[in-house]
């Protein structure tokens, strides 16, 4: 039996602690680097503690941040260990891109080398594309999003010939999602479970949709670190690599990792347990996307010995907020419990509760707040209004209408979400790698074609027949008569296409490359013919994504 057939939770005993290692004795030496004093003393034992596993408890507004970066640039500081050596994993890739720079500026120069410094989903990618073949994959596999995911099931569903109006492919795409981040393959999944879709073929479809990835040569990003954790199960040898590599680990939100998470990190913190994990058990809020508060609760039961260090002093709210938070929380139980404080004088305004009958009634209300605040000489962009879900904006946008007090919503569709990025995006996907069906049927008959909704079905048909990529079964069909003529010759033009683009890859620039193919493709022409109000935040959309690229080294680093 190996550690991944029972309880997902149990990896057998954790070894003994190591006893305690000296630092080189130039760097036990040199004096405390600067940087060290700024922090105050729960921080400042929390960046020195080096040796062995250490849990820090990190209430809101408590400088966890700075606490990680910190320990990162000390550890490189004191020659611990190279950038190289050290695994930092956040929850954003933005979060990764604050640290590396903060790190920077504590050690005062740009941070080279810190390949491992991202998600964990970011990270389980470079392992994966590293031992892709291990786990049936070629290096330049692709990543699917969630569209992608749902259009792929959609496609399994018809041919099992399950109704998607009663049993839709968002709902099957968000329990895959769900099985992944517990861990569970299709043949692990409980009876009870895999009876939650279709009657019980919800597993089956889990399993022909695992099965279609690996034609594609796709992952989604369940698979980042459940594929990771397929190789390190099957391949003991690749992962004594990492836990070699990886001298210190340190991970942020840990309160809101999930079951595949937690196991990814303890397989690799078995070898030098120099694990640091900051979180805060009172902010575990997703455990409706897998979630489990328990991994911190359990910190000190998987590793022995571990030290345990509570930042509470808070340098974010006044007395009276903290007072309220600590009142709510207290009542939890199954906390590891910490009091957070401040010493700002001023106990600012109190927290004030307002209950109301509906939506409606609560904008007319914040709308008056609005309108009382204004006339005392306070901003409009001095004041905001948060909600827990999109939908719950329409209430306050109709009421601001009619008061005529100009507002700006947050948010909508993110960039990469938007119609046209993914067009383009999808063009760029087929050039790298040529069998991403998904990409191929986004765009076949984006510009408009003649490849319609019966050659889309044409090329489906026979490429489920012949277990080839729909790529593959167009350059097949051109010389057919299974299309018609002007099917055959529009295809054959587009493949002719991609074999250009693709020739150009190593030769030209990828941004120039870019610009090529969204203008020969006649995709841009596309949206400048476009009468629709929407078609110029398109085509700015379009010459913004062309300027982002410019970040990256090349296609492949843009779409990973």
């Amino acid at each position: 039996m190996n550690e991944f057939d029972s309880d997902p939770f149990e990896l057998g005993s954790p070894p003994a602690p190591p006893p305690p290692r000296g630092v080189n004795t130039a760097a036990a030496a040199a004096p405390p680097p600067a940087f060290l004093d700024g922090l105050n003393e729960g921080q400042r034992a929390a960046v020195e503690a080096l040796d062995g596993p250490v849990l820090v408890l990190a209430g809101a507004g408590t400088g966890k941040t700075r606490v990680l970066t910190t320990r990162l640039a000390y550890i490189l500081m004191t020659r611990r260990a190279f950038p190289s050596q050290i695994l930092a994993v956040t929850f954003t890739n933005k979060a990764a891109r604050e640290m590396q720079e903060r790190i920077g500026s504590l050690i005062g120069g740009a941070v080279e080398g810190m390949r491992w410094l991202g998600t964990f989903h970011s990270v389980g990618a470079q392992i994966l594309r590293r031992h892709a073949e291990l786990v049936g994959l070629t290096s330049n596999f692709t990543i699917l999003d969630t569209d992608d995911q749902i259009r792929l099931i959609k496609q399994l569903l018809a041919a099992a010939e399950i109704d998607d109006k009663r049993w839709p492919a968002r709902v099957l795409a968000g329990q895959i999602d769900r099985w992944k981040n517990q861990g569970l393959t299709p043949a692990k999944i409980p009876e009870g479970e895999a009876f939650s879709f279709a009657n019980g073929k919800g597993r089956d479809i889990y399993a022909a949709y695992q099965a279609r990835l690996k034609v594609l040569n796709a992952v989604d990003f369940g698979d980042l670190l459940l594929e990771c954790l397929r190789l390190f199960q099957e391949n003991p040898d690749v992962l004594a690599q990492y836990q070699e590599r990886f001298k210190y680990i340190l991970v942020d939100e840990y309160q809101d990792t999930n079951v595949a998470q937690y196991l990814w990190l303890r397989l690799l913190a078995q070898g030098r347990r120099n694990i640091c994990c900051v979180g805060d058990d009172d902010q575990s809020i997703y455990g409706w996307r897998g979630a489990e508060v328990g991994n911190i609760l359990r910190f000190e039961t998987d590793f022995p010995g571990a030290a345990v260090i509570r930042l509470e002093r808070n340098y974010r709210s006044t007395p009276n907020i903290l007072a309220a938070a600590s009142g709510l929380i207290a009542t939890n139980e199954g906390r590891l419990g910490k009091t957070l404080w401040t010493d700002d004088p001023e106990p600012g305004d109190p927290v004030t509760i307002c209950g109301v009958w509906d939506g409606v009634e609560e904008a007319r209300q914040i709308g008056e707040q609005v309108e009382a605040l204004q006339r005392e000489g306070h901003r409009l962009d001095d004041m905001a209004i948060l909600v827990r879900a999109g939908f719950q904006t329409r209430e306050f946008e109709e009421r601001f209408l009619t008061l005529g007090v100009p507002y700006r919503v947050i948010g909508g569709p993110r960039f990469y979400e938007r119609m046209e990025i993914r067009d383009a995006i999808a063009y760029l996907r087929i050039i790298a790698q040529p069998n991403d069906d998904l990409a191929f049927e986004r765009i076949v008959n984006k510009p408009k074609r003649g490849l319609g909704d019966a050659t889309v079905q044409t090329l489906h048909r026979t490429a489920r027949a012949e277990g080839i990529s729909l790529a593959q079964t167009a350059e097949i069909l051109v010389d057919t008569d299974e299309l018609t003529k002007r099917a055959r010759n529009s295809l054959a033009r587009l493949m002719e296409d991609f074999r250009r683009w693709r020739s150009q890859m190593d030769a030209m620039d990828h941004v120039a490359l870019t610009e090529m193919v969204l203008d020969e493709s006649g995709y841009t022409e596309m949206w400048q013919k476009d009468r629709s109000p929407d078609a110029p935040g398109r085509l700015d959309n379009l010459k913004e994504l062309v300027m982002a690229m410019e970040a990256f080294e090349n296609l492949a680093g843009f779409l990973e």
